[in-house]
């Protein structure tokens, strides 16, 4: 990760300008299709955010983006420590990576409004935390336990975005997001303190967790 967060850096310092970085922000509505084991699958709906830094010339933009969005999931099915289970639980979702996004100069839907496309690979982490473990896993998980994905996809996005003289006007966008993830490492996790991290156990998950995701986000520039 250091690594890919390095090539980014050296990438924007090579072909910047001045007054290019930009920092936009938004507030997004989620809509996810999230499978677990067995045929498991549940469609969660939730909110969250985005944050995209990086370098804009006319018509391109290269962006370190994060999405973070949280909802609910019912009945479905994981795998643990050689044991597996049922519950209902709070799914968080945190992606990061890098995107390159090309602003359509030949069509104005609106005066000083472009289109935008772009795409970029994804890691995240999904947390699943449970309600109320069903009692044949009171031997493996309580309210203070919580499972952790490291999951891998891509993003897939299109939007609209306000054209302005000076990014110190704050233009406005729109942006419909797609990603799917899948899993490949979980991790059993005791959350009982908050200050630190007590890692349980560590195994392969083999896309026991995936989903397909789509968001909208409504935000603005920044900087």
């Amino acid at each position: 990760m250091k690594t890919l967060f390095f090539i980014f850096i050296l990438i924007t310092n090579l072909f910047a300008f001045e007054n290019d970085l930009v920092l936009k922000g938004g507030l997004s509505y989620s809509n996810a299709k999230v499978k677990g084991i067995s045929g498991t699958e549940d469609t969660m709906k939730g909110a969250g955010f985005s944050t995209h830094f990086g370098y804009r010339w006319t018509k391109w933009e290269v962006n370190f983006s994060s999405y973070i969005f949280w909802g609910e999931v019912d009945e479905l099915t994981y795998r643990a420590q050689g044991q597996t289970f049922t519950g209902d639980a709070h799914l968080r979702h945190v992606s990061f990576g890098p995107t390159v996004k090309y602003i359509i100069q030949s069509f104005e839907p609106y005066k000083n409004w472009k289109f935008y496309t772009g795409l970029g690979p994804s890691w995240s982490l999904q947390t699943i935390k449970f309600d109320e473990p069903d009692a044949g896993n009171q031997s493996i998980f309580d309210e203070n336990h919580k499972l952790t994905y490291d999951s891998q996809g891509g993003f897939l996005f299109f939007g609209v975005e306000e054209q302005t003289k000076y990014k110190e006007m704050h233009p406005a966008y729109i942006e419909i997001l797609y990603s799917y993830k899948k899993s490949k490492e979980l991790k059993v996790v005791d959350s009982r303190d908050f200050t630190e991290t007590n890692i349980l156990s560590t195994e392969e998950s083999k896309q026991d967790l995936s989903g397909h995701f789509f968001m909208v986000t409504i935000g603005i520039t920044i900087f």
